[in-house]
């Protein structure tokens, strides 16, 4: 089984995603005793805090339909994209020239959620750009977990797991 641990670590707005397991019944919450660490561990723009559990949920729901849509080739829900742009609206970018080269800026200084902006552009960038058609739910029936493909051949969230699991059970089924 996955844990926050084994996420694909694809994109921000796909890890969100992938922090619920809809593949069993019933579905498993990685936030129930993860939220904190999910948080922890993203790469987050400078000045980020973790959310509240309830934002980050409400968040998480739009940012799958989101995916889901998108993986489905189909128009994603209203109230979906409604939420997600709201949320990249609420904390201002701007493009910086640093020794280090272009970065982005954001100014949270005035309110707003830098975490939960990010995971929103995140999913934004995603859907309306070239990797959308990169965009892949687990080729395992029981899992849920969804990916940006990189290869055109990759079929599992996770091949070191999903994809032993369904080799070994194809393993066992021949034998």
């Amino acid at each position: 089984m996955l844990d926050l641990d084994s996420l694909p670590g694809d994109d921000l707005a796909v890890n969100l995603a992938d922090t619920v397991m809809l593949a069993v019944s019933p579905p498993v919450d990685l936030l129930d005793d993860g939220h904190a660490k999910f948080w922890a561990t993203q790469a987050l723009p400078e000045g980020a805090r973790a959310p509240s559990a309830e934002q980050t949920r409400r968040l998480r729901s739009a940012v799958r339909e989101l995916l889901e849509a998108t993986v489905a080739a189909r128009e994603p829900e209203a109230w979906a994209v409604e939420r997600v742009n709201a949320a990249a609206a609420t904390v201002p970018t701007s493009p910086r020239l640093t020794a280090e080269g272009a970065k982005t800026s954001w100014h949270g200084e005035d309110g707003g959620d830098i975490a939960l902006a990010a995971v929103a552009v995140a999913a934004i960038d995603l859907v309306s750009g070239p990797r959308a058609a990169q965009l892949r739910r687990c080729g395992a029936h029981d899992c849920s977990m969804l990916f940006v493909a990189a290869n055109s051949r990759r079929v599992w969230c996770t091949p070191s797991l999903c994809g032993n699991r369904v080799r070994v059970a194809r393993h066992a089924k021949k034998g």
